[in-house]
Parts: structure tokens; C-alpha cells; sequence
């Protein structure tokens, strides 16, 4: 008779070739080793029932199938044929730590009012890297946390749990969901759920995983919603309305409430107002536009930009435009501009025509993307360019695979938990050739969001750095009085104020010293100290303007590597500036100033300091122009810009 063991690890398979070898030798190598695997083959149709065969281990039970039944039958099945006085589950795709089964033995063992006992996951990615955690996993520990976490969401992570064999038999999985109902259950019949608070188990997340392909299709809210719902039917079903169900429920209405509120009122709204305040007249005259435009247009580089208006980032996209006017390029403008200062820009090198209405009116949007993606996908060799566009990922999914495509970013920060759009485009990762970036920061940082988001460093060799380029180039000019610069949108991130406030310290302290200026900000009675400009259109007056002064103060809360310091250091001015994007990676002592902190009153004390010394030393001042014109020659070269782009968008070589 055979001796039954104290474990069965429970491990069904469906095409998991790839990592089941590892996954499998992670259970072998357990410093416990009374246990048996059983692995169910769920109608594989790779290559992963050679994989199991090729062990030879008598601890390795295995069960295979000609079809796929689905996971949660699988799983009942195990349970039906488990003969441990346990049951662990393990995934395919994951790998155990060596003592994970010993540890969570000894907890029931020692535990016998425990019925389940779970353990903290570390993620990790296609190449074993540790991407991150699950934070709902690590916010969850005592039985107390569990309980008072399990009715709003799944705190368990299901290949980590080792299980009273008897009981989770007598409960068994649910129809749709394997695991949250389960543990929902065992809660409402008194069992009790522990937590080792270990990394016991590296969970894989990968595009065919649950948590990296369900989870990135379906909202969160629905995903919630759905799983209550059942548990919730099956609960009132055998008459059961205790504390868990109530408070389940009530969960519930406060995830219908957000989703509503999230997924349904907020696109509706939007989508709404569109309808009631897009002109008719507008829609069919943009309708029109495109369908000329594309019956008459001969190029095959197709670029989507948001706006004409005044703009770092709209001069960059003028620029990039600029660099391939010979094969008659195609701009479609996506968003209402507030001014039209880059219009004649984008005008002199493509075709340009503006869809804001089209692109985005709820009941024209689909039959636009389509239409271009359709004229794309009839070139012989197409390219689609873009930069902080929405109707980039929208057109992806109705590209041939020959039409290349590349995104271009300005700027990134990574905020775990956050960065809720570019999530959302993230599922697109694979179908983009090419992400451009202006600053080494942003690239860094979107590497990091990639990472927790299970993309491998393999697929880092799509992201690209391309400085932008400055055109007008000046000299080196003193003055007697020392002229400070501001150039800026007047918008929050840029902080305006925080100049003006900046200006009245020094002005305060040295009446008339100090010769101010601010582009980009209507003229304000407050500062008459300050010559305030406006906007200022025209490259060659900006350029100008920026040679009629010595020093540049940026003050912002986020950049990439903006513009204004590459004009400014083009035309021999020193920049000052705060820590942003990438800027400290950049900007040199030998040439610039970087406050040690963006905090306003840091910014005001630090670089008024720095004026003044500077001020007082003119010899140093001179050195430090032309050492910044001279880095800007050197590294801002319009000729290296214009190969590179043309490399990118052409497909000639590689960027």
C-alpha cells in the first residue's frame, strides 16, 4: 500500500512550456520532502507534457488531458485526488523558495485552529527579475487584516497557500473564481486564514499570467464586482447572512459607486459634452479635410501631435517634422490649440490639418481611426510617429505589422500606483518599434515603470535617446547690467510666480541692480521691476531676447530637459535651475546652478545667493557663457538631430 505523504502540491499546467521546468525544480529542491506533485496537464498544446516527462521522480504524480477543461475544474480534480494530509498550491510559471513548504508545515502543525496559511509573493518577470511587490499582499499579515480585508478585495496570494487537505474538499473551488471565493468562504464558515509575513514564493507575472493579462483587460471595479456578486448568490443561496456577507455587501456598493462614478460617469460625461458642444459644421468640415487630404496624400510618414500653440514640446515636433520635408509627411493635429504660434512651422514642412473634433467626438472617433489606419496600411513602407497622443495606442490595434511605429516622450516620472494612462497604454508595449526619449531621467524612469509592470530589460533595446537640437547659435555677450531670464508657459508646473517672487528678493535688496524679464507671461502691475513679454512667437526675437541677458532661471516642478535651457545655453547664458527630470544629469557646475531641492523658499534663498555672487564676479560669470555655449555647440548639433530622426522615421538605420 502506498505510504500517503504530508504534502500534495497541487500544480495544473496549460502551456507553460517556457517556465515549467523551473517551476518544477523549485518544488523538487524543498528542504521538506515528504510530498508528492501532482501536476494535471490541462490539454496542453506545447511542449509542456515533455517537460514533465522528462523527470524521473517517484514524488511526481501525473494526470494529463487531451482538451482544456479550464482551471477551476483542474483544480477540483487535484483536490479529488490530493492524499497529502495537505494541499499547496503552485503555479506553473512561479518559483517556490526552498523553505516554503517546511515553514508553512510547521505553521499548521503547530497551529491547529489555523486552516489555511498563505506567504508574502515577490513579482518578478520573464527573466526572474524581481519586479516589485503586491502591495494589497503586504498591507494584509494578521488574521485580523485578512478578515477585515478579504470582503473589499483578495489579500492571498493563491500559489502561496499550503491547506487543510479535508476542508478544502469540503468546500472546493467556485465556478469562476478559483480562489477569492474560496477564501470568502472559509471565512464565512469560521475557518481561519494566517499569513507568513516571508517572500516564500516569486509570483510571474508575464502577458499570458492572470495578473498580466486579465487584470490589464478588465477594469478593477468590475473585476471585484463580479467576484462578490457570485459569492454573494452562493452565500444567500444556502441561507447564509452573517457578518462577512453584510460586510461584503457593502463593499460592493461602494465599488458600484466608484465604478459608476470612475468607469461610466466620467467617459460618459466627457463623451457627453463633446456631443452637445462639438459643432455639427465642424465634425462634417474636418470629415471632409481628411478624406481629401488622405485621397490626395503621396508620403508615407504619418505623424500625430496634439497642438500649434506656443511650446517646448511643439517646437521639438516642429523640428522632427522639419527633418524629412522631402518625403512629403502627413501632421494630423489631434487637440484644440489655445494659440497657433507653431502653425506656419508645421505648415512649411508637411501637409498639416487639423481633426480635434473628429478624432475625439464619441460618433466619429472609430470610423477616423479607421480610415487612417486603413491609408496607412496601403503604403508600402508607413511609419506612424507620435508624442502625447491618445489616438497613437487607438490606431495601433488596426496597424499591419509593417507599419512601423514610434512614441516619442518628453518627459516621466514613475509613481508606483499611479501613472494611470500609461498603464493603459502599456498593453500596446509590444506593437510600438521605437519610444523616443530627449532626457536620460525619463528614460530611467520609464524603465522603472516598465519593470513593475512585468516588462523584461530584453525588450529595453526599443528605448531610444535623441537630444532635441538648437538651431540658432550666438556669442558670448556682457552687459552692464546683469539681465535674468524667464521662459515659460504661465501653468503651474512652471511656477511663474515663483520667479516674480524671486525677482522682488533681489530687487528688494538691491533696487535697480537687476534687469528682469518674463516670457510667457502677461504683463502684471505688481512687478513693474519686470519687462514682461508675452508670448513671443518668433524664433529669431526669442533668440534675441535671450541674447540681451546673462542668466536663465528655471523654476519649474517637472521637466524632461527643456528647451529653453538648450536656447538659452545656445546663446551664452547661465542657466539656474531647480532638480528636475534631467536636468542635475546635464546641466554642469562649470556652466550652471541647480538648487539643491524644487521647495520654493529653498529655490528663493539659493539662487538669489547664487545671482549676487555672480553678479560680483564677472570674470567667472564670462567663463561660465562660454563654457555653456560651447557644451551647447558640442552636444545640440541640429545636423546629428536631423540624421537620427530621419534614421527613425525613415527605417534607414538604426537610432
Amino acid at each position: 500500500m502506498t505510504r500517503e505523504p504530508a504534502i500534495t502540491v497541487l500544480m495544473p499546467v496549460y502551456n507553460a512550456e517556457q517556465f515549467l521546468r523551473e517551476a518544477i525544480e523549485s518544488v523538487l529542491r524543498q528542504t521538506h520532502t515528504d510530498f508528492e506533485l501532482l501536476i494535471i496537464n490541462d490539454g496542453s498544446t506545447d511542449g509542456s507534457e515533455g517537460v514533465i516527462r522528462s523527470f524521473v521522480e517517484p514524488r511526481i504524480r501525473f494526470i494529463s488531458h487531451p482538451r482544456n477543461r479550464g482551471l477551476v475544474t483542474v483544480l477540483n480534480e487535484g483536490l479529488a485526488n490530493a492524499r497529502g494530509r495537505y494541499v499547496a498550491r503552485m503555479d506553473a510559471d512561479d518559483v517556490m523558495r526552498e523553505d516554503r513548504l517546511a515553514k508553512q508545515y510547521d505553521h499548521l502543525e503547530n497551529h491547529p485552529e489555523i486552516d489555511v496559511v498563505a506567504a508574502f509573493v515577490d513579482l518578478i518577470n520573464t527573466e526572474g527579475e524581481v519586479t516589485g511587490v503586491w502591495d494589497t499582499d503586504r498591507a494584509a499579515v494578521s488574521e485580523q487584516e485578512i478578515r477585515a480585508m478579504m470582503p473589499r478585495t483578495n489579500c492571498i496570494a493563491h500559489p502561496t497557500v499550503l491547506m487543510r487537505t479535508d476542508i478544502a474538499k469540503s468546500l472546493g473551488y467556485g465556478a469562476r473564481h478559483e480562489d477569492w471565493d474560496l477564501w470568502l468562504r472559509l471565512l464565512s464558515g469560521g475557518h481561519r486564514i494566517a499569513k507568513i509575513p516571508e517572500a516564500l514564493l516569486r509570483y510571474r507575472v508575464h502577458a499570458s499570467s492572470f495578473m498580466g493579462g486579465l487584470k490589464r483587460e478588465v477594469p478593477l471595479e468590475t473585476r471585484l464586482l463580479r467576484s462578490r456578486a457570485d459569492f454573494l448568490r452562493g452565500e444567500w443561496a444556502h441561507g447564509r447572512f452573517g457578518g462577512i456577507q453584510w460586510r461584503v455587501l457593502h463593499a460592493q456598493a461602494r465599488t458600484l459607486a466608484r465604478h459608476v462614478v470612475k468607469n461610466k460617469a466620467r467617459p460618459l460625461l466627457r463623451d457627453l459634452k463633446r456631443i452637445l458642444t462639438y459643432s455639427p459644421f465642424g465634425l462634417f468640415r474636418e470629415r471632409r479635410i481628411l478624406g481629401k487630404t488622405l485621397g490626395a496624400w503621396t508620403g508615407e510618414q504619418l505623424l500625430l501631435f496634439p497642438y500649434l500653440n506656443a511650446g517646448g514640446a511643439e517646437q521639438v515636433h516642429a523640428d522632427i517634422v522639419s527633418t524629412i520635408t522631402a518625403r512629403s509627411p502627413l501632421v494630423i493635429i489631434c487637440g484644440f490649440s489655445t494659440d497657433r504660434a507653431f502653425e506656419q512651422r508645421f505648415s512649411a514642412h508637411a501637409t498639416t490639418i487639423e481633426l480635434p473634433r473628429l478624432l475625439n467626438h464619441p460618433w466619429t472617433r472609430a470610423a477616423a481611426h479607421r480610415t487612417i489606419a486603413a491609408k496607412l496600411n496601403a503604403r508600402e513602407r508607413p511609419t506612424l510617429f507620435s508624442s502625447n497622443t491618445s489616438t497613437f495606442f487607438a490606431l495601433l490595434p488596426l496597424l499591419n505589422k509593417e507599419v512601423r511605429t514610434a512614441y516619442l516622450l518628453h518627459a516621466f516620472l514613475y509613481q508606483p500606483g499611479g501613472n494611470a494612462q500609461h498603464r493603459t497604454w502599456s498593453r500596446h508595449f509590444d506593437r510600438v518599434d521605437s519610444y523616443v526619449f530627449v532626457s536620460h531621467a525619463a528614460r530611467t524612469e520609464y524603465e522603472r515603470f516598465l519593470l513593475a509592470n512585468s516588462v523584461p530589460r530584453s525588450a529595453f533595446g526599443k528605448l531610444h535617446f535623441i537630444s532635441n537640437a538648437v538651431t540658432d547659435f550666438g556669442t558670448v555677450k556682457d552687459h552692464g547690467k546683469t539681465g535674468i531670464l524667464f521662459v515659460g508657459r504661465n501653468s503651474p508646473e512652471k511656477r511663474p510666480e515663483l520667479f516674480l517672487q524671486l525677482a522682488s528678493t533681489l530687487e528688494a535688496a538691491l533696487p535697480g541692480h537687476f534687469r528682469f524679464t518674463a516670457v510667457g507671461i502677461e504683463q502684471q502691475a505688481s512687478h513693474p521691476f519686470v519687462n514682461f513679454k508675452g508670448i513671443v512667437h518668433d524664433a529669431k526675437a526669442l533668440a534675441a531676447l535671450y541674447a540681451e541677458h546673462d542668466l536663465l532661471t528655471l523654476v519649474s516642478t517637472r521637466e524632461g530637459f527643456p528647451m529653453v535651457i538648450m536656447e538659452a545655453m545656445a546663446q551664452g547664458l547661465v542657466v539656474l535651475s531647480t532638480p528636475v527630470g534631467d536636468v542635475p544629469n546635464r546641466l554642469e557646475p562649470s556652466f550652471g546652478f541647480i538648487s539643491s531641492s524644487a521647495e520654493p523658499a529653498t529655490v528663493i534663498q539659493e539662487m538669489s545667493a547664487t545671482i549676487r555672487a555672480l553678479d560680483s564676479d564677472r570674470d567667472r560669470m564670462h567663463r561660465m557663457k562660454v563654457d555653456a555655449l560651447a557644451k551647447a555647440k558640442a552636444e545640440f548639433d541640429p545636423a546629428l538631430f536631423a540624421e537620427r530622426y530621419r534614421a527613425l522615421l525613415l527605417g534607414s538605420s538604426s537610432t
